[in-house]
């Protein structure tokens, strides 16, 4: 039986910030502010804590730790990194143990009453670990500005400097304890763009592990700020739309760095330019996202209220495990699928997933009839046209290893709702059921006149005039656009 989940609320205000931003990239489903230990009477594991598809980052957030400016730079540095970095990565690598060692001990709220819902027991669990900062931003611009004027304000990277060392180098973080897990130092700045530009949770874990694992094997060694890391990631882009943090050379003999302006000079991009338009595209299947999340938060799913939030929570993290090149692709054709809809018709369409090639979405928009009883009535036909036209595409794409049936109302229909089913197409179906899809495919009409709507994955290197149309999409002209 579906329960609502209760949280406790963040602590103080910055905390609050954070909460804040990280549930727009991963919903309230997955997203968690302090949870705590069985200890002494309850206490904190962490500032906050986000869990999806067997990972887990554990964010600590010191920013009520003030750099001193009335000090001389070099005392409130040693002061500020002690407080906000080292003490931050002190609790980081202590909640990590808790969670490796006593992975059933930890709850929504202090009374340790209600137990986080998610399984952390797996042993191959991914963990990562974020200290966020706040308030460094004036004093490292200002102190990089008397170097050379055009600093971003936010911190830079060192990586291969030990703790002397760093505390010899005011507003440079390094590679806190390479014996422990990787911590990522995140000021106001470089937290918020992330969040922003990696706007998924598959963009956002696969970054902290394209950045950890460029710094602790392929020998990244410095760069300008996190912010040029990011411009780095995304402008070197793999076949299925992640960003890669590649040593230039082959056999990574030799340390790399990634210069200071490197995310200004991508920003001005047309690559960049085609990775703001991907992320607008996504908006509406994000918002998808978020409604199914809130619903399956408090309770109120409507359908299938009798099954556990891990099999709900399942099948939304399906939808949510997509990138912002597949989030595009599959919201502009659910969209503009629905726009096309009649509003007395069924029609579907089948679209694959960008970033999971053997994943196949059915979206079906199916129409409401006054000679239905009730909604819940209309509900429930939609879902077993849902189930036939699953059978069916099992049987009419074989090669499809992993099947998402979208069911939604057509457009003007009485009422609003959405219903996803998921079916393990990885197992052949049997004669009786080839036979019968068949016999629905004719006797139903369902996909006998529907083909599947692929894309070929292109590198996003390209070209583009000034005077060509944008490719965020936006319908001006690039100079007077993303230029």
């Amino acid at each position: 039986m579906l329960k609502p989940i209760i949280k406790e609320p963040s602590v103080n205000h910055s905390e609050r910030i954070l909460a804040k931003i990280t549930e727009k990239t991963f919903f309230s489903l997955w997203s968690y502010p302090s949870l705590f230990r069985d200890v002494d009477r309850g206490k904190e594991l962490i500032d906050l804590t986000v869990y999806f598809d067997n990972t887990l980052i554990l964010f600590s957030d010191k920013g009520h730790v003030t750099f001193q400016e009335d000090r001389p730079t070099d005392l409130a540095w040693k002061r500020w990194y002690r407080g906000a970095v080292k003490e931050s990565a002190k609790q980081l690598h202590a909640a990590e143990s808790f969670v490796r060692n006593h992975p059933h001990r930890i709850f929504l709220n202090q009374k340790c009453i209600d137990q986080f819902p998610f399984d952390l027991s797996n042993a191959d669990l991914k963990i990562h670990l974020v200290c966020v900062t706040r308030g460094i931003g004036a004093a490292a611009k200002a102190y990089f500005d008397s170097k050379g004027p055009g600093s971003s304000g936010s911190l830079a990277c060192y990586f291969v400097l030990d703790e002397q060392q760093i505390m010899e180098t005011p507003f440079f973080i390094n590679d806190i304890n390479p014996r422990k897990t990787f911590v990522h130092v995140l000021d106001e700045t470089s937290i918020d763009l992330l969040l922003n530009e990696l706007a998924t949770p598959s963009d956002f874990i696969n970054y902290l592990q394209a950045k950890e694992n460029a710094v602790r094997k392929l020998k990244l060694q410095s760069a300008g700020s996190e912010a040029d890391i990011l411009g780095f990631y995304l402008d070197n882009l793999d076949l299925n739309g992640y960003g890669t943090i590649a040593n230039p050379r082959k056999d990574f003999s030799v340390p790399f760095a990634i210069h200071e302006f490197y995310w200004k000079s991508f920003r001005s991009s047309p690559a960049y330019a085609l990775h703001y338009g991907q992320t607008k595209a996504g908006l509406g299947w994000a918002e998808i996202l978020k409604t199914f999340s809130n619903c399956i938060v408090s309770a109120t799913v409507g359908e299938a209220h009798d099954r556990p939030l891990l099999e709900h929570a399942k099948i939304v993290e399906i939808l949510a495990s997509e990138n912002m090149l597949s989030r595009a692709h599959l919201g502009s054709s659910l969209f503009s699928k629905y726009g096309e809809v009649p509003e007395s018709a069924r029609s579907a369409r089948l679209v694959q997933s960008l970033c999971h090639p053997n994943r196949t979405y059915i979206f079906l928009f199916f129409p409401w009839d006054d000679d239905y009883a009730d909604y819940d009535e209309y509900r429930s036909e939609r879902r077993a046209c849902m189930e036939l036209y699953g059978l069916v595409a099992q049987y009419k794409y074989p090669k499809t290893k992993q099947l998402i049936v979208f069911g939604a109302t057509t457009k003007g229909s009485i009422g609003e709702s959405e219903t996803i089913l998921a079916f393990d197409a990885s197992i052949p179906l049997t004669a009786e059921e080839r036979e019968s899809a068949q016999k629905i495919m004719k006797s139903q009409d369902i996909l006998n006149d529907v083909t599947q709507r692929r894309i070929n994955n292109s590198d996003a290197s390209f070209s583009i005039g000034r005077n060509d149309k944008c490719p965020c999409g936006s319908g001006k002209k690039y100079k007077k656009c993303c230029s």
